[in-house]
């Protein structure tokens, strides 16, 4: 049976579908980043350091169900696309069974899109061809004996960045953002530690080329959870039975992008329901949960503002 709603989307649907004439308080506390996922991440770049390459895994993102998950960075600096003309491939292969291919297809292309059609930006995302290969660098589940996973990067993908006959070389890979499609639910519970996670972005890095003084991203890969429902249409706020592909792939996207979170989760500044049902002000499609239904489709004005802070256009 598919996990359809964690512990913590339980408690949360709980604390706010009571609703009083007054704004009902809602705390919504820092979570941290799962320590599984981070050792993943410390596990994969020695591998790239071993093989004498300057790549780096810098960055997961997660959404989540709940309460919401911070982002793990193992760099200190955080990163950027030093170009602004990026390609993304589709694999059809990982595709989820839950709905039809070709209406996954049109839900994954629209989430980009939306990006795209932001005003007074320089971003372009373009779509290339699946060529059918196995590009997915970091899908593998592989267990110890006693069932425990330790490790995801897939040893067999051609795009083994750090491992190239040269060494040090990273292998150009088939797009800047490759989106995997869905991995089992193990993956997400036993390799990243939390089953609570509905889709992740990992972003590449190599040291500051530009001049910008922040790391240079080069290539960005995203997974989401079997263990939910999936749908193109029927979600509903505050229901978190049904994940709509559409809404968390934009989430996910803002993240390859370079948008980070906003409206928490901060230790600082706790949250309370607002009186018109609202959890989070201001209402982003990067906040750091996904609250059900189809509402944030489209990128809101705070996640134009973030996105124009990293691709503005000059005199804009």
């Amino acid at each position: 049976m598919r996990k359809m709603c964690s512990g913590i989307g339980i408690a949360l649907l709980a604390a706010v579908a009571p609703m009083a004439a007054s704004a009902q308080e809602l705390i919504i506390e820092h979570v941290p980043a799962p320590a599984k996922a981070v050792q993943m991440m410390e596990r994969v770049n020695a591998k790239l350091e071993a093989g004498g390459s300057d790549v780096r895994l810098s960055e997961a993102s997660f959404f989540t169900v709940g309460q919401g998950t911070s982002s793990a960075r193992v760099l200190r600096i955080g990163t950027r696309w030093p170009y602004e003309q990026l390609t993304y491939v589709l694999d059809a292969s990982g595709f989820t069974a839950d709905v039809p291919a070709a209406d996954t297809e049109g839900a994954l292309v629209s989430s980009f899109e939306s990006w795209n059609n932001v005003n007074n930006t320089t971003v372009n995302v373009s779509r290339i061809a699946d060529d059918g290969g196995n590009f997915d660098i970091l899908d593998a589940v592989v267990l110890d004996a006693a069932g425990n996973c330790v490790d995801i990067y897939d040893v067999t993908s051609p795009n083994l960045i750090g491992f190239s006959p040269t060494g040090g070389v990273f292998i150009e890979p088939e797009a800047d953002i490759v989106v995997g499609g869905w991995l089992p639910a193990s993956y997400f519970a036993n390799c990243l530690g939390s089953a609570n996670i509905i889709g992740i972005t990992w972003t590449f890095s190599v040291p500051d080329q530009d001049g910008d003084n922040y790391r240079d991203t080069v290539y960005v890969e995203q997974f989401y959870n079997e263990g939910f429902q999936f749908v193109t249409n029927g979600a509903a706020y505050l229901n978190f039975n049904l994940m709509d592909i559409e809404s968390i792939a934009v989430h996910e996207n803002g993240h390859a992008l370079g948008l980070d979170h906003f409206g928490g989760p901060n230790t600082n500044q706790p949250f309370r329901l607002q009186p018109n049902g609202k959890v989070y002000d201001p209402e982003a499609v990067m906040n750091p949960a996904y609250l059900g239904g189809t509402a944030k489709r489209t990128p809101l004005p705070t996640d134009e503002a973030g996105l124009r802070t990293l691709f503005g256009r000059k005199g804009n």
